[in-house]
């Protein structure tokens, strides 16, 4: 190693007498070693207060990436030194502590495994080759490959340190699905004291037969207070499914539900098929269901508006259907009655006004893009059909009287109704 002489002269100041000079001189000449000033490990600057000293360009800095078991990626990641000193790059693979599964250092290659960054604008370009075994458990991996060991300063020591000169790779190991699920979710409005059947169709493409074994429960569903009394319990549905979905057919699970005299609210839950498919994500295999225990109205809506001409009355009354996400079979399941009115018109006073009926209108808003009621596998011209909306409108006329009147719409079997009063002309 290379030594570097350096003089230092020492001044002594000493009390004059007995004939001792007043001052003395001493020189002292000491030897160093002598670090060239183009090269500094990152050992040696750990203790630089500049903590951006030897912080490199990565780019990207982020790599997110999707491979089945078997498959192989690579990554071009480009290393810039923008520091005035050169930084020397060795490569590591360190887990993320939120990583859901640990990553097998054995499945990644770095080209090259070291190098030098000269200074001021020193780069090269890293290879990293990913290669997934077949073997690999499917989920999300999540790594860094940090290209120095320098790390991000904390107050506190931490067991998992943020490198400074990192790139952030996200793996998502996945396969594709063997078993095809459809509907995904049951959503009904159903009335207590009746019973409903619903059908989940499935279909396995794969070679080899899948078991399934359903059952009431998994995930509760976002979006419910989960403070709210259910409906009614799980005791009121009941499941009929096979065992094994068979390689390259379907199998049918039904849902049988009987809603309890005294149900009222909604009921959110899952029916978990517990489908041995590792291809399948546990969320993926649970079917939502979500039904609203609805009671007919006893009570009329009444709406008073004031005549001040003596001029006919128009009523219109619209109801708006929407189709619920229930599949079911002759029992139940989208098979409510036909919505309907009951309506009066009768002054403040008590006295009846005559109404007479003069049109009802049906509506509905068909798309061709196929029922989620029949599997994908089934398919043909007439399944293309599906009705989305539906509406139901019946107008009423009334002679012209003056005065304040009552209007009353007992509706029957509709999940809303508008009305339009007109006086006068109708057109």
């Amino acid at each position: 190693m290379k030594t570097r002489t350096v003089s230092m002269i020492l001044t002594f100041l000493l009390i004059a007498g007995a004939g001792i000079p007043a001052v003395a001189v001493a020189e002292v000449h000491i030897s160093m070693p002598v670090v060239p000033p183009e090269m500094v490990s990152m050992e040696d600057s750990s203790g630089m207060t500049d903590t951006d000293f030897l912080k490199l360009q990565i780019s990207p800095r982020h790599s997110q990436t999707e491979l089945m078991p078997g498959e192989s990626d690579e990554i071009t990641v480009t290393v810039t030194n923008k520091n005035n000193v050169t930084v020397p790059v060795n490569p590591m693979v360190m887990d993320q502590p939120y990583s859901e599964y640990v990553f097998d250092e054995d499945w990644i290659t770095i080209t090259p495994e070291s190098t030098e960054l000269e200074a001021d604008g020193g780069e090269e370009e890293f290879t990293i080759s990913v290669a997934i075994p077949e073997d690999a458990d499917r989920g999300y991996y999540s790594l860094q490959v940090a290209f120095t060991d320098a790390v991000m300063p904390t107050p506190y020591p931490s067991p998992y340190p943020m490198y400074l000169n990192a790139l952030d790779l996200h793996i998502n190991v996945w396969k594709p699905p063997v078993i095809q699920i459809q509907p995904s979710y049951i959503y009904d409005r159903v009335e207590s004291g009746k019973g409903y059947d619903y059908q989940i169709n499935l279909k396995n493409i794969g070679e080899e037969d899948i078991e399934i074994d359903p059952e009431l429960g998994g995930e509760r569903w976002y979006g419910y207070d989960m403070g709210m009394a259910q409906a009614f319990e799980n005791d009121a549905i009941t499941i009929d499914a096979p065992s094994v979905v068979p390689a390259g057919g379907t199998a049918t699970v039904t849902a049988h539900l009987s809603v309890p005299e005294s149900a009222k609210g909604r009921y959110e839950g899952g029916l978990d098929l517990n489908i041995k498919d590792p291809s399948i994500d546990e969320w993926n295999g649970i079917i939502h269901l979500s039904f609203e225990v609805w009671t007919q109205p006893t009570e009329p809506f009444v709406k008073t508006f004031a005549v001040e001409i003596a001029e006919p009355i128009t009523i219109e009354i619209e109801s708006n259907q929407y189709r619920h996400y229930t599949c079911g079979g002759e029992s139940g399941g989208g098979k409510d009655e036909e919505p309907s009115f009951d309506v009066t018109l009768k002054k403040t006073s008590g006295e009846d006004v005559t109404l007479t009926r003069t049109m009802a209108t049906y509506r509905g808003s068909v798309n061709l893009g196929g029922s989620d009621c029949i599997p994908p596998w089934e398919i043909d011209s007439s399944g293309m059909y599906d009705e989305s909306r539906t509406s139901y409108v019946e107008r009423y006329t009334a002679d012209g009287t003056v005065g304040e009147l009552e209007l009353g719409i007992l509706p029957r079997y509709a999940e809303g109704f508008e009305y339009t009063i007109t006086i006068g002309d109708a057109g």
